[in-house]
């Protein structure tokens, strides 16, 4: 399988991207809209069959327990989590499904891959697998098609799909998709792509430390749907308009690269945030994501200081960058 580090194929082309780990629960039984609509932050309710919604569950006090995007099927809703999140956010499911019908089975035999870029459409078409209406429908959207499961999704800042099946089945489709001249996009070119588009990641941006809007996870809150685990403190902040903290890109001054966990300083806050995610893209620009306190602007510039380091015991200069842009709605 070829790689590339061209992140303009996502722009102009089609890249592969591994699946990062994605994970499937299949949830069932009579009782599963109504029991997801009043626990998750998304509108499982008002999506149609063939349908999606961005969504999380979160503490009763707001805070963030896993993203997770829903697809309602006929006679089942798939939820696919981050890696390593199908097992917990199963058994936290079923921990409040009290009196309900309701079951979540992690799906151990499902495997996913992205096809990202304009050109997804005709490659898969090429691989045998006509995408037919998924191609200019809605975000989530999703269907059986080819022996496959393919959703529509934008990912790294560009639109595609992921695809999924067991794992023969992927791997097949893995290589018809290199045989119809799509490139594996490599992960350091994939990471830089996420960080530049400011898409949060589970265990790096989304943690149980921050509120869901803070982490850019504003789009997954349905505000008119009802009640949900965590509500209450996410209608409180939203109605006081305040919160600390918010995701924000930064754009890198020099070679040097930030680490996760660095601090940042600024000449208008001392203690400004602390980075989550950095990359650097082939022709090297630096990229990373921060979390930063909400009284940084846009465009101000801040000092990277190393985890552990201060301006009496620096482990070596400060990288500079400058506040880019909040991250924008998925």
């Amino acid at each position: 399988m070829p790689t590339t580090r061209d992140v303009e194929l996502l722009a102009k082309g089609a890249v592969l991207r591994a699946g990062e780990g994605r994970e499937l629960i299949v949830a069932t039984g009579a009782d599963r809209v109504r029991f997801l609509n009043g626990i998750v932050t998304g509108n499982v309710a008002g999506t149609p069959v063939g349908g999606g919604c961005h969504a999380a569950l979160l503490t009763p006090k707001g805070h963030v327990v896993s993203e997770m995007w829903i697809f309602v099927r006929e006679t089942e809703i798939w939820i696919v989590v981050d890696a390593g999140q199908a097992e917990p956010v199963a058994a936290a499911l079923g921990r409040y499904a009290i009196m309900d019908d309701f079951a979540a089975t992690p799906r151990r035999d499902f495997a996913m891959f992205s096809i990202l870029g304009p050109e997804a459409p005709e490659r898969l078409t090429a691989a045998g697998v006509d995408v037919g209406p998924l191609a200019g429908g809605p975000k989530l959207a999703h269907a059986d098609l080819g022996g496959l499961w393919l959703a529509r999704v934008r990912q790294l800042g560009a639109d595609g799909f992921w695809v999924g099946g067991t794992s023969a089945e992927i791997a097949a489709a893995w290589a018809r998709l290199d045989g119809a001249g799509a490139p594996e996009l490599a992960p350091a070119a994939a990471e830089a792509a996420r960080i530049a588009a400011g898409e949060p990641r589970f265990g790096a941006e989304i943690t149980a430390d921050y509120f869901p809007m803070e982490v850019g996870l504003d789009d997954a809150i349905d505000y008119g749907k009802g009640c949900y685990l965590g509500q209450e403190p996410i209608v409180r902040v939203r109605d006081r308009g305040h919160t600390n903290w918010r995701l924000a890109g930064l754009d890198i001054t020099g070679a040097a690269d930030p680490r996760p966990g660095d601090a940042l300083e600024s000449d208008v806050k001392p203690k400004a945030g602390r980075v989550t995610s950095a990359g650097r893209f082939a022709d090297g620009r630096g990229v990373a994501l921060a979390m930063v306190h909400v009284s940084v602007p846009i465009g101000a510039e801040v000092r990277i200081r190393h985890a552990g380091a201060t301006e009496d015991a620096p482990d070596d200069a400060p990288i500079l960058a400058r506040v880019s842009g909040e991250k924008p709605a998925r």
